[in-house]
């Protein structure tokens, strides 16, 4: 075999074998793109884990389909307000924040509408 000069790029030992080989076995390959990848999970882990609570008060909150509170309440549950899955606007120019299947629409600074759909 041919002496690579290059090293791998997980552990840092001298490769050998092929020219264009960056790991020194499947290990060290499983290891470096785990590494790559913690980073970008641990946002996605964050995010999902907001969405998710958040979902979960709204659920605790309304009691059917269509549900008028007082966003004190969502205050009180720590709900955070800027986290959503999407935003809809109606040809009416309200603004609805989607949360998966429950949207809620801030209607003044003391009420929220809750809506359940889907």
């Amino acid at each position: 075999m041919i002496e690579n000069r290059n090293r791998c790029l997980f552990c840092g030992e001298a490769l050998s074998g092929r020219s264009d080989k960056k790991y020194c076995d499947d290990n060290c390959r499983n290891n470096h793109h785990y590494q790559m990848r913690k980073d970008d999970n641990a946002v996605i882990k964050s995010v999902n884990a907001s969405l998710v609570k958040n979902r979960e008060i709204l659920k605790s909150l309304a009691a059917n389909t269509k549900t008028m509170v007082m966003k004190e309440e969502l205050v009180d549950a720590n709900f955070n307000f800027n986290v959503m899955t999407s935003v809809y606007r109606t040809r009416k120019g309200s603004e609805y924040k989607v949360l998966y299947d429950y949207a809620y629409r801030i209607v003044n600074e003391y009420e929220v509408l809750i809506l359940k759909y889907r």
